[in-house]
């Protein structure tokens, strides 16, 4: 039997796909999308003879939940593939009221493999006396500035070799939101140096070389690491950017900062800080509990 009763979908999903807005997304957005839409909605729409992409989709959607869950998709990933649909409908000028409320054991169960994601100062302290097999210096020198300034992965690939040293001071030029410096240790002032002179031994000719690999080395050097300390699962979500989490919730929780001095340091705004950034461990609130009496 023929599909063309699809043919309609098909055309309303290339349009949006072909759209220069969507074109313009992050390739890993784009394939997100596509995973979505193309194997999960379009199926889903084949297998209910649904022939438009309209407002009355509306009355499909506790259906589609239905048919992700059968796929063995998880609440709160139902919860995101939801609003990536609502994107379509949207694109194309249809308004889909729908809320997806998690059951309440998904909601738990996610919450406490959430809190088990972060690092503790002990799992911090493994990475910063891991021994790395090759290019040592190099990589130790990238833990130590990703564990220490919670700068952003992108930030950190393009550092260049002109550095402050009297002000103890990187200046992020390449930043996601605005420029702003960060400020390092010692010892990394010990390690930075050490780095500069094995790999950049001219500090005129080589000022604006980058001192570590690109972005997706990056992951792999920190993701390898992590793995081979027992730092991280299949699927748990831990990588380079975990870093930054910890470095707000030390600012926070350990250095007593204020919530807007953590905001300026990382480059981001106090509700994002707050809401997404800060994750205490048990220690660190009980020795807040302990200091307030």
């Amino acid at each position: 039997m023929a599909i063309s009763y699809l043919s309609e979908v098909e055309s309303q999903i290339n349009q949006y796909f072909n759209s220069q807005d969507t074109m313009a997304l992050a390739d890993s957005t784009k394939a997100l999308y596509n995973a979505v839409i193309r194997e999960k909605l379009l199926p889903f729409c084949k297998e209910q003879r649904i022939d438009n992409l309209n407002e009355k989709f509306t009355d499909h959607m506790d259906g589609f939940c239905g048919f992700l869950r059968d796929k063995k998709v998880s609440a709160h990933t139902i919860q995101s593939y939801l609003t990536i649909t609502k994107l379509l409908f949207t694109f194309h000028g249809h308004n889909i009221k729908y809320t997806y409320k998690i059951p309440r054991q998904d909601k738990q169960a996610f919450d406490l493999k959430h809190e088990k994601r972060w690092f503790s100062g002990e799992d911090i302290a493994k990475c910063k006396n891991y021994k790395f097999k090759s290019n040592h210096i190099r990589n130790h020198l990238l833990v130590r500035l990703i564990c220490e300034t919670g700068a952003r992965i992108n930030e950190i690939a393009n550092l260049c070799v002109c550095i402050k040293f009297k002000e103890k001071a990187i200046i992020l030029y390449w930043s996601k939101t605005n420029p702003r410096p960060v400020f390092f240790t010692s010892k990394i002032e010990v390690y930075l140096k050490n780095n500069l002179e094995a790999f950049f031994p001219d500090p005129e000719k080589d000022s604006f070389k980058k001192i570590f690999p690109g972005k997706n080395m990056i992951y792999k050097i920190i993701n390898s690491m992590l793995k081979d300390l027992g730092l991280k699962t299949k699927g748990d979500g831990r990588g380079p950017h975990t870093f930054r989490h910890y470095v707000a919730t030390n600012f926070r929780y350990n250095f007593r900062m204020d919530l807007d001095h953590v905001a300026r340091l990382l480059g981001d705004t106090q509700k994002t800080i707050s809401y997404r950034y800060l994750h205490p461990t048990a220690e660190m609130l009980h020795n807040l509990n302990r200091a307030s009496g």
